[in-house]
C-alpha cells in the first residue's frame, strides 16, 4: 500500500525516557498552552502522564517506549518487557523502541498483542515521508525530526538551519524528550554535563543549570510557532492511523497512485470543491470513515455547544418512535435514550460511524431495552415507510449534503416518514447567523470565521429566508432557537481575553458560557448553528 501527502502534515510526540516529573510537566504545559495534542511514549509510571491523560479519549494518545537494550529495567526478555508496559498502560495502541531497536520478532510481538501502529523508524529530515505498512500488519509512522539526532549531527539549534525541510510535502512526525526540552540542552557535551539531574526531584535545583542560549527548548518553540503560523495541519498519531488505515485506491485502480486526502488540509478542500455531487458524497463518507469513531465527540469539536443542542432536543421530545438522521457515532441519540422512553433509530451513511455507535453504547452503559437501533443508509432516500415516526431529528446533517437539491429532497423525505402532527427537530447551520457573528468580530478586530474551511469542507449552510420558504408547504414553525449567548462568550469574549493565543474549545470559559446560555439562550441571534421545532403538515 502506497501513500503520498500533498502538503506537510505534522504530528508531535515525545519519548518520556525516565524523565523526572518536573521535566515532563514543563513539556506538557508548553503543548497544552498552545492547544496541541502531544503523543507521549512512556517508559515508566508517571503521575503527570496519568493525570493529564486520564480520560478515555486522551488515554488513546499514549504509546509505550520499550527498552530492548542490555540491562533494561523493564524486563528480562522482549515478552516480559512488552507485558510489563502494556500492564502499565493497557490502552496503548502504539510503540516506539528506545534507540529505535527493531526486528521482525519485535514488530510481530506487538502486533499479536493488539497494537495497531508504531513510530519505530527515524528518517531524519527526509522529504515525502509517508505511512508505511509493516510486514507484521502494523502501520508505521516514521520520525521526521528528533531533538537529540539534531544536535548529535552538529546542527545549530535554530530553525533557520533546517526550515526548508519543514515546507516539503509529506508526513512530519516530530519527536522530543522532556529532559532535553526542560534543560534546553544544545549539544552532546552539555547533555553529559547535566544528565545526572535526570534523578533530581527538585526542579529549582535543576533549573540552575538550564542552558540560557539556543537549545532544544528554543528550537522546538521555533518549530511549533512556525507550523502554527503557516497554518499547517497538526494531527495526533491515532488520528493519522484512522486516516491512513482504510485509504481507498485511486479510481484508475493503480494503488501506487493512491493519495491520502487528510481532513483539515487544503488538498481535501480543493478536491471536495472540484468534485461532482456524487463524488462529494463519496469523499465525505471517506472523511467520516477515517475519523476516530471511539471519540465521544467524533463529529463535533465544540462539546459545550453540542450539549446545548442536545438539551434543545431533549426538552421537545416525548416518548414515541424517534429517528435521528446523520446520527454519526450515536452520541446524541444515546444521550437522549438514557433519559427518554422511546423507540430510537439512528441512521448514518458511514459504516465506521455506525460501528462506533455500538462501541459508544457499551461505554455509555445504555440499557439494552433503551438502546437505539443503528443502521447505515443514505438520508436522501430514507429506508422507511411513510408515517413511521413521531419525531425526526437532525443535528448538522443537512448542512453536509452535497447540494441544495439534496437538502430540499431530504426535507421532503423527512416529511414523508413523519406521522400527521409529528415533529421535526432541526439543528443546522445558518449563513445569516454566521454573518451576524462575523460582523461583530470584524468591529472588534477579530478574524472572520469562514463558512467553508479545510476543517469543514462540506459546509453548505442555509439562508434562513430561503429555508423557511421551502419549509412552509411541509411544516409549521413552532419555535426558532438561537444560541447567541454562547456564541457571544465563546467566539467574541473568549478570543479577546486570550489573544494573542488561540481560544480552546475545552477552555473553562466555554463551560461557563454553556451554563449561562442554558438560562439565557440568545443574544442577537449570533452563531452559525440554529434550531427549529417544526410540526408536519399533512
Amino acid at each position: 500500500m502506497s501513500f503520498s501527502l500533498a502538503e506537510p502534515i505534522f504530528c508531535f510526540t515525545s519519548d518520556i525516557d525516565w524523565a523526572p516529573e518536573w521535566a515532563i510537566a514543563e513539556m506538557l504545559d508548553f503543548f497544552e498552552q498552545r492547544q496541541i495534542l502531544l503523543c507521549p511514549f512512556i517508559t515508566h509510571d508517571s503521575a503527570e502522564i496519568r493525570r493529564r491523560y486520564a480520560d478515555h479519549e486522551k488515554k488513546q494518545l499514549v504509546g509505550i517506549h520499550p527498552n530492548f537494550l542490555p540491562g533494561s529495567t523493564q524486563g528480562n526478555s522482549p515478552d516480559e518487557i512488552a507485558d510489563n508496559l502494556l500492564t502499565l498502560w493497557p490502552e496503548a495502541k502504539a510503540y516506539r523502541s528506545h534507540a529505535f531497536v527493531d526486528s521482525t520478532p519485535i514488530a510481530d510481538l506487538f502486533a499479536k498483542r493488539g497494537l495497531l501502529f508504531d513510530s519505530n523508524l527515524c528518517l531524519f529530515l527526509q522529504p515525502r515521508c509517508e505511512p508505511l505498512k509493516h510486514n507484521s500488519g502494523l502501520m508505521r509512522f516514521p520520525v521526521f525530526w528528533e531533538d537529540d539526532v539534531h544536535f548529535k549531527r552538529g546542527l545549530p539549534c535554530e530553525l533557520s538551519s533546517i526550515r526548508e525541510h519543514f515546507d516539503s510535502p509529506g508526513l512530519k512526525v516530530i519527536n522530543l524528550h522532556p529532559f532535553l526540552f526542560a534543560m534546553n540542552v544544545p549539544d552532546v557535551k552539555y547533555y553529559q554535563k547535566v544528565k545526572h539531574l535526570i534523578r533530581e526531584t527538585d526542579p529549582q535545583v535543576a533549573r540552575i543549570d538550564v542552558f540560557e542560549g539556543k537549545g532544544t527548548r528554543s528550537i522546538v518553540t521555533e518549530i511549533l510557532d512556525y507550523v502554527l503560523n503557516r497554518g499547517y495541519r497538526i494531527m495526533s498519531l491515532p488520528a493519522l492511523y484512522h486516516a491512513a488505515a482504510n485509504i481507498p485506491a485511486s479510481q484508475n485502480g493503480n494503488k501506487s497512485d493512491s493519495v491520502l486526502i487528510v481532513e483539515g488540509t487544503a488538498a481535501a478542500l480543493k478536491l471536495y470543491q472540484s468534485a461532482s455531487t456524487k463524488e462529494k458524497a463519496e469523499l465525505l463518507r471517506d472523511i467520516y470513515d477515517h475519523r476516530n469513531v471511539e471519540e465521544t465527540y467524533a463529529t463535533s469539536r465544540d462539546h459545550n455547544l453540542r450539549e446545548l443542542e442536545i438539551a434543545f432536543l431533549r426538552e421537545r421530545l416525548s416518548p414515541g418512535d424517534i429517528l435521528d438522521i446523520g446520527c454519526g457515532n450515536g452520541y446524541t441519540l444515546l444521550s437522549l435514550a438514557k433519559e427518554i422512553k422511546g423507540n430510537f433509530v439512528g441512521l448514518d451513511f458511514s459504516a465506521e460511524m455506525i460501528r462506533g455507535a455500538g462501541l459508544l453504547a457499551e461505554r455509555m452503559k445504555v440499557d439494552l431495552q433503551s438502546r437505539p437501533d443503528f443502521c447505515q443508509a443514505d438520508v436522501r432516500h430514507l429506508p422507511f415507510d411513510s408515517d413511521s415516526f413521531d419525531y425526526v431529528i437532525s443535528e448538522r446533517c443537512l448542512q453536509n449534503l452535497p447540494s441544495r437539491e439534496d437538502q430540499w429532497a431530504t426535507l421532503a423525505e423527512i416529511h414523508r416518514v413523519l406521522r400527521p402532527g409529528g415533529s421535526y427537530l432541526m439543528v443546522e447551520g445558518t449563513e445569516d447567523g454566521l454573518d451576524r457573528l462575523n460582523e461583530l468580530r470584524a468591529r472588534l478586530s477579530l478574524d472572520l470565521i469562514p463558512s467553508v474551511s479545510p476543517d469543514n469542507v462540506s459546509s453548505l449552510k442555509f439562508r434562513e429566508a430561503e429555508l423557511e420558504s421551502h419549509l412552509e408547504p411541509l411544516f409549521q414553525i413552532v419555535h426558532r432557537q438561537y444560541w447567541g449567548t454562547y456564541y457571544l462568550i465563546s467566539r467574541i469574549l473568549h478570543p479577546l481575553l486570550v489573544a494573542p493565543d488561540k481560544p480552546r474549545f475545552d477552555s473553562r470559559i466555554n463551560t461557563v458560557a454553556r451554563k449561562i446560555a442554558a438560562v439565557l439562550p440568545d443574544i442577537d441571534r449570533l452563531g452559525h448553528v440554529m434550531g427549529y421545532e417544526l410540526r408536519a403538515k399533512k
